[in-house]
């Protein structure tokens, strides 16, 4: 079984435009009622060469320390520009908050892509695609490329956090 670890996670606040690349120990995916305070996921994963031909397919779980809360929903979309930030931003301290202006945050916002479905976790627990479209879980594997992903939460009040690298969302190589 060939798993792929993220390549990189980011916490994305939707309202500032703000994010922070490998935010560990922070909640990823937050709707609470208070706009400022709501973030979602962004996740890329780099496809190998190898995986040409293939299929893969997006895996989602949590252990026991990982939180959700809420409706303990979340909705999957594709992301076209993964992470909307630009080369010079590698070489910031990822540390710390990233502020970025509002052409970099609408891109941002803009690279959501298609919505394939809809994950129901608890933790600990694997996800259960409560909606899927266009074939996902499973997808064809963009060999060579980066792939991203975009968790956002669904419902009035959710709150997620996975161990970045350890739980949340994998990609496998069928």
């Amino acid at each position: 079984m060939n798993i792929l670890y993220p390549y990189e996670t980011y916490r994305y606040w939707v309202q500032s435009g703000n994010w922070k690349l490998d935010p560990q120990d922070q909640l990823l995916v937050v709707k609470n009622g208070n706009a400022a305070d709501e973030t979602t996921s962004i996740v890329t994963f780099n496809i190998p060469p190898a995986a040409d031909g293939h299929k893969c397919k997006l895996l989602f779980d949590l252990w026991d320390r990982d939180v959700s809360s809420g409706s303990k929903q979340a909705d999957v979309f594709t992301a076209t520009k993964p992470t909307g930030a630009s080369a010079s931003d590698a070489n910031t301290d990822s540390a710390s908050l990233q502020s970025v202006s509002k052409e970099v945050a609408d891109v941002i916002v803009q690279s959501r892509d298609e919505h394939v479905g809809r994950i129901s976790v608890s933790a600990p627990g694997t996800a259960d695609w409560v909606l899927a479209y266009q074939g996902y879980p499973e997808f064809d594997c963009p060999a060579g490329q980066i792939v991203g992903f975009e968790f956002v939460g669904v419902g009035d009040e959710v709150a997620i956090r996975w161990d970045i690298g350890v739980t949340g969302p994998r990609v496998q190589i069928l």
